[in-house]
């Protein structure tokens, strides 16, 4: 019996933040192929939705145009994967990222 964890497009929306068209416009433009269950619904696994939370910090906030994100990507894949990273470790350091940006943007304006 197979332990992999599926979600639908509603629980996928839910944990990335994102609508719906939003997913499909990044399904199309990153070429992402979900499965899909019994009733034809597409479902995304955990490494779909950690590459989709990573095209979310790229878009949203890194402020890159979706090209500029493949581009990204396609240099990131270039690069040898961290083979005993944990899905945790990898979102923590994205929220880390994230927030260390955030830092230097306040230091930024008070310059």
């Amino acid at each position: 019996m197979s332990t992999t964890k599926f979600y639908s497009v509603t629980e996928a929306c839910r944990r990335l933040g994102i609508k719906p068209h939003v997913l499909r416009y990044w399904e199309q433009e990153f070429e992402l192929k979900p499965a899909r269950n019994s009733a034809r619904r597409r479902i995304y696994t955990e490494a779909q939705l950690e590459r989709l939370q990573l095209i979310k910090h790229l878009v949203r906030t890194e402020k890159l145009t979706v090209q500029g994100a493949r581009r990204q990507l396609a240099r990131m894949s270039a690069q040898p994967a961290e083979p005993t990273a944990s899905t945790d470790h990898r979102q923590t350091l994205l929220w880390l990222k994230k927030e260390l940006l955030s830092i230097r943007a306040l230091l930024e304006v008070q310059q």
